[in-house]
């Protein structure tokens, strides 16, 4: 049902509408992800925190973590996380489960994959709405540093859109890439300062670098969980990195994407 009315009102803006038709797109995915579930949207709130309560029993109860605020710095780069795997695998498999779209209305692709950002773009600010909340009962002490806040988001987003320009091409091509990718996914949680500290996983900031996302989850401790200044060299990287993977894809995917349709 919900599909054929944002197809409806896809047909019936013009083409040029680019804006509304992402945002139609975008509202749309997000209702259909909680469409028919007994709690609906609440599902989103469910998700991390039931993660926020099985880890933090593991790592602060089992492991004696002593890392300080360790529920709300567990909270936070899970919240991140999220957004990044979450994301990843909903681009892979963006053109295939939008097929139906490509071939019945005229709608540019950047544009189904930018709809998509937007509808996991509201999931991320509906955790940090709570997070927000819960860090109230915390007395997380918040200063001027929060505000850094919207920069380290920009930088993670500018990363897995360049990610999911290429892997939702790639999975046209290639579609046991998806196994690849749920590896290397588990295998990249754990290598990211999220049940445990930056400092017992990358002593050398060298090899800090080489994990982009690992340099957004610090930032966004010192800034949302410690009240610290960013840390600048390693903020100006990760944006040089996420930039960088961002012109990769822009470029791969206008060489390999013309087929899409064809191929599915």
């Amino acid at each position: 049902m919900i599909n054929k009315i944002f197809k409806t009102l896809l047909e019936r803006l013009p083409e040029n509408n680019r804006f509304e038709r992402i945002w139609i797109l975008a509202k749309t995915d997000f209702k259909k992800r909680y469409y028919g579930t007994s709690l609906g949207i609440v599902w989103a709130m469910i998700n991390p925190l039931s993660q926020l309560v099985i880890y933090s029993l593991v790592f602060s109860v089992l492991f004696k973590n002593d890392i300080p605020n360790y529920t709300l710095y567990l909270f936070s780069g899970l919240i991140l996380w999220m957004f990044f795997s979450e994301s990843t695998k909903k681009g892979m498999h963006i053109f295939p489960s939008n097929l139906n779209l490509l071939e019945n209305v005229r709608i540019k692709k950047y544009n189904i994959l930018t709809a998509a950002m937007f509808s996991n773009l509201f999931t991320l600010a509906f955790n940090l709405v709570v997070f927000f909340i819960i860090s109230i009962f915390f007395s997380l002490p918040y200063n001027i540093n929060i505000l850094y806040l919207p920069l380290i988001l920009l930088n993670l987003i500018i990363l897995v859109y360049g990610i999911n320009l290429i892997v939702s091409v790639v999975y046209v091509y290639l579609r046991d890439f998806d196994h690849f990718w749920d590896i290397f996914i588990f295998g990249l949680f754990w290598a990211n300062p999220i049940v445990y500290s930056e400092a017992f996983l990358y002593q050398n900031k060298i090899v800090l670098a080489l994990n982009p996302v690992a340099g957004i989850i610090v930032n966004m401790h010192n800034s949302l969980i410690y009240g610290r200044s960013l840390d600048f060299p390693l903020l100006i990287w990760d944006f040089a990195y996420s930039i960088f993977i961002f012109v990769i894809g822009v470029v791969f995917f206008k060489h390999y994407s013309k087929k899409i349709t064809e191929i599915l």
